[in-house]
């Protein structure tokens, strides 16, 4: 019975929440269609807009000791940290509830301070601060004031939209967190085709040992972005590998509702994939690794 009585309140609560939504969608659609028919705010091929939607394939293949392919579709924010109060929409705030939402508590040092500060100190231990002009963050929002985060990134820009740095912020289902930063040593622009490694720092996965390398590479360009992330054991043994890659939309709320109708519950979605995909390697009898709980610092950058 009291199962029932759980089911029966969560199903109110997305019954109500999803009745919300519809109705002001509709109210939305018939009061601004002339506005978000079209894009009033053009991505051109040589700048970004300050903050936009992003619909994303992520692919991940587990390479050994068996392998276990799969591939699903998300959506993130991405968005100038500077101008994040710009984000505010009907269906979107900052620090409050909402359809969706973004707390600043959800990264950085997790006290809900300046993530701006945060970020641009990390810069400046690597005297990188001063030629960084702008930094986007990349990520997941909140939907109904649930989110986690599998990695979020923080590109790095200068003057001329030029990638200098980025920072991939890693999270486990067990609350911790990591940090990787990625750069040229000369400070030149990171290039499309260039390959970047680290240690592996903390314990993501429990049916992998913390041990090895990451190798990341990053294309982020208007007309041209994606992600790939492998991890190396041994030197040269690959034992993961992960790409995403997306396409750009304009940030608005008609574009944030339909993403919510093409990709629903998507917060959901990926905690609910790791925890499936975890199950299904464990019935294949890989070998479960336990969390070992140390991580001897917050940031590690490449080699």
């Amino acid at each position: 019975m009291a199962g029932l009585k759980l089911l029966k309140k969560v199903w109110q609560f997305f019954y109500t929440s999803l009745t919300i939504i519809f109705l002001k969608f509709l109210f939305l659609k018939k009061s601004t269609d002339s506005q978000y028919t079209k894009d009033n705010l053009q991505i051109s091929s040589n700048n970004f807009a300050s903050y936009f939607l992003v619909f994303a394939n992520v692919m991940h293949k587990r390479c050994s000791p068996k392998i276990n392919q799969f591939v699903y579709k998300v959506f993130y924010i991405c968005f100038d940290i500077s101008k994040i109060n710009n984000l505010k929409q009907s269906f979107f705030s900052i620090n409050r509830f909402n359809v969706f939402s973004f707390y600043n508590k959800d990264h950085g040092n997790r006290d809900g301070k300046d993530l701006e500060i945060w970020i641009r100190k990390i810069l400046n231990e690597k005297n990188l601060n001063e030629q960084i002009v702008k930094i986007f963050l990349f990520t997941h929002p909140r939907f109904l004031g649930y989110v986690f985060n599998p990695v979020s990134f923080w590109f790095c820009l200068d003057a001329d939209n030029n990638l200098k740095a980025i920072l991939f912020e890693v999270n486990n289902t067990f609350n911790q967190h990591h940090c990787y930063l990625v750069y040229n040593q000369d400070q030149t622009e990171i290039g499309e085709d260039q390959w970047f490694t680290t240690d592996k720092k903390m314990y993501v996965s429990p049916f992998f040992k913390v041990e090895g390398n990451y190798r990341f590479r990053v294309i982020f360009k208007p007309n041209k972005t994606a992600v790939w992330i492998d991890y190396i054991v041994e030197g040269q043994k690959k034992l993961l590998t992960s790409a995403i890659s997306y396409k750009i939309k304009q940030y608005n709320d008609f574009n944030l509702i339909n993403a919510f109708w093409q990709i629903p519950l998507v917060t959901f979605k990926v905690i609910f994939l790791i925890h499936w995909q975890a199950l299904k390697l464990f019935l294949k009898k890989i070998k479960f690794i336990s969390n070992p709980n140390k991580i001897s610092n917050k940031i590690t950058t490449n080699k």
